[in-house]
Parts: C-alpha cells; structure tokens; sequence
C-alpha cells in the first residue's frame, strides 16, 4: 500500500510531517513500513502553499488494507488544522505505482496543477481517496505517491513534545555549529555562517523542533547527536527530493512562464537596478535567433538573499549568465547564476608618456595632458580594461534564503566546474 497526504497544516501550527510521523507509528501493529517515508517538495511557485510546500508519503506492507484505511483516515481527522482558510487535507491510497501517477508527479512539481486532474486520475486508476473542503490536498498526496526521484538527499526532522506547542524552542546554538564544523558538507542549511544564523530550525507553532539535510545519514545522526536541546518527542529520517533541482526547466527567455522555475542563458543588458527595500534587479536578454533567441527578463536578488545581492551589483553589460530560479508576476526570483563570460569594462583614463611610459597628468581644463618630465602633450584620454571585481562560476543564495528545492552548491559533482559556495 502506497500512502500519501498533503495540505493538513496551516499558518498556525500543525504539520503534515508530524501527522505521517505519528501516523507510520500507529499502523506498526497492523503492517510492516518498507523503506524509508518521502518528504516531497512541490512547485514552489505554488500561490496556496502554507510554508514549505510538501507533500509525505510512504509504503506499507499489510494484510488489512480497511483497518489501514481506517486508521488513516482517523488520524488525519484528528490532526489535521481544519480552521485553516487553505488548509485543504487529501488522502490517498494505492495499491501500485502506475507511470501515469509518476508522470503526475514530475508535473507536480514544475507546474500549477487542477484539483480535478487529481480527481479524474484518482477516479481513472481505481485509487482510494478522501478529499476534504476544496481537496487541493489531493494534489500533493498523489504526487508523492507518485514520487520518481533520480537524485535524492535526506532530512532528518526531530518533533517536539506536544507540551512545548506554540513556546520558544530551546537549541543550544553552540552544539548547532558544533554538528555542522563536525559533517559539513555531507550536510548543509544547518546554520549561515556569512550571515552568523542558526537558520535549521522554524519559528512558527507546528510541531517541528528543526530538520537537519544532507546526503549522507550517518553523518545526519551524528549532527542530531550532537545537538543539544529541549526533548525530543520523536525523530525520522525522510528521503526527500529536497536539494536537487528538481523544479528547474530547461528553458528560453522569451518563452519563460509565470509560476514555472527555469534555468536560463543570457547576456546582462544594464547595469543592476537597487530599489526601495534592498531588492536588486537584473535585466537579462537574449537577442539571437531561433529557437534559443529572442527575449528579455527582468532577474530579482531580494533583501532576504542578503550577501548574494553584492554578486549581482558587480555584473556588467555584456556579461553572459545562467540564471536559476522561479518566475514571479514575468520577474525571475534568482536562486542562483553560473558566470559564463565577464565582458571586458572599459574605463577612459589619462594617456602614457610616449617617452618615459608614466602616466600623464590634466594640462588644465580643455587644455589636454602633459607629462611633468618630459613635457609632451596630448589631447585626448585612453580607454583601457579595467580587471573586474569577480569571477565566473557559480554563485548561490545564502542558507537563510534557500529554498528547499533549490541544490545548494556543495552537491555539484562535476570537477570541472567552478563553484563559489554561500560559506
């Protein structure tokens, strides 16, 4: 049995982590889990998500579906926010995995999807379901279901006690930045060290006491055991799509959709623009021809992106891009960018004495330049490269500002490639 939820939390607190968490506990006696459950990040561009845009999932062995069913459905009931004006719950059940669910899926998380395509699929297939309100839930509970994941990380989340609900959270900061000098890279987003932030924990009501990600789970229980804190009520181990890129196209400027996330080739076609906020834009164009040509895009770097804005100030006209990111109201929210090719800036400066080669000195206004030794002139200025403040590769957003689908830099393979990462 293939189990699948989505949209049970709210604003306010719940987590739809924390229902298949408690929910995984309470059908131990009436199946065996195979594998572990998945954490499943949607399209973020999503405009009725409530934080993260996820969506849980996970597989079943057992011999009473109806009591699975049963105690499902109970315990979404009970711990799902039904106050919440979006919070929308869906349930599904499937006995297999059909590539239609799986193409469904890999649509989930690059589009904006109809609550009746989920429908029409569920009722197509032969699926148990339980939609409740609008049952946009069901959206995300058939695409974890459907979940195909080709590159994948993990991501331990540790709950807290239901007692603690809604007060501060205690984590002793020291031991956060203990576990990340003791795994980092294996993992990542633990903690900003440019911006000085623990940045792994949420500080909203929901259950959730923090989440640490990574590729590698030894070395996720080895920063949970070193990370000390209030108590712990619970803790699991997700495999999750988180960290991969799983929601970037392949793209063309002039062909970029609104609520779609692309990776796009460009030339920079001014200089960066700061307006009221902190907020950087960019505008990208691509004038060639064909299938690849055409176009223009503004690219956005907001305040929450913090030190990435420097990078985007010191581009140039004519600097040649890869951006990354989601597009917002016909604006890029950038994510990330791959320097291809710094154009040369080019600055007027005085002349060169012919004779001794230093550089000349003003004559006086509309009088030209002269050189003090050996007393030539000339009247005009030179253009010459001035060496840029920057090199290509890539660049990313800091922690505080990634978003979970977004690949931090450190999981990039290839060995040719020159990466700058946040830290």
């Amino acid at each position: 049995m293939f189990i699948g939820i989505d949209d049970t939390d709210s604003e306010r607190g719940l987590c739809t982590t924390y229902l298949a968490a408690v929910l995984m506990e309470r059908l131990v006696s009436w199946g065996e889990i195979e594998g572990l459950p998945r954490l499943i990040r949607l399209n973020p561009c999503a405009r009725y998500k409530t934080r993260g845009n996820a969506a849980l999932a996970f597989s079943l062995k057992s011999s009473r579906p109806d009591m699975v069913k049963r105690i499902a459905l109970q315990t979404l009931l009970e711990l799902s926010d039904f106050s919440g004006s979006n919070t929308n719950p869906g349930l599904v059940i499937a006995e297999e995995v059909t590539e239609r669910m799986r193409a469904f899926y890999r649509s989930a998380v690059t589009e904006i999807l109809s609550i009746d395509s989920a429908r029409r699929l569920l009722d197509e297939e032969g699926i148990w379901y339980r939609g409740f309100k609008k049952g946009r839930g069901l959206i995300g509970a058939l695409a974890a279901v459907g979940a195909d994941l080709p590159d994948w990380t993990y991501e331990l989340i540790a709950y807290r006690q239901r007692s603690q609900w809604g007060t501060p959270r205690f984590i002793d900061p020291a031991t956060v930045w203990e576990a990340d000098r003791l795994t980092y890279p294996q993992t990542w987003d633990t903690v900003d060290h440019h911006n000085h932030r623990v940045v792994f924990a949420p500080h909203s009501a929901d259950p959730v006491l923090f989440g640490i990600r990574g590729s590698d789970p030894v070395a996720i229980k080895r920063a949970f055991e070193t990370i000390r804190s209030e108590p712990v009520e619970r803790y699991v181990l997700y495999q999750t799509n988180q960290g991969t890129d799983a929601h970037i196209l392949e793209g063309q400027i002039a062909r970029a959709k609104d609520s779609q996330s692309y990776r796009l080739h460009g030339f920079v076609a001014g200089p960066a623009r700061v307006i009221a906020g902190g907020h950087v834009f960019l505008t990208l164009h691509n004038e060639g021809v064909g299938l690849n040509g055409g176009g223009r895009i503004e690219c956005a770097a907001f305040e929450p992106t913090k030190n990435f804005r420097n990078i985007i100030k010191e581009l140039r006209p004519g600097d040649e891009l890869e951006v990354f990111g989601s597009v917002r109201d016909g604006t890029l929210n950038l994510e990330k960018i791959n320097i291809l090719h710094l154009a040369p800036e080019k600055v007027q400066a005085a002349p060169l004495c012919p004779q001794c080669h230093r550089r000349m000195e003003s004559a006086g206004k509309g009088q030209g330049y002269r050189c003090r030794r050996c007393k030539t002139r000339s009247s005009s200025r030179e253009i010459e490269n001035r060496a840029r403040d920057l090199e290509t590769g890539f660049y990313e957003v800091p922690p505080c500002a990634r978003r979970h689908l977004s690949m931090p830099l450190v999981r990039l393979k290839q060995k040719d490639l020159c990466i700058h990462p946040s830290r």
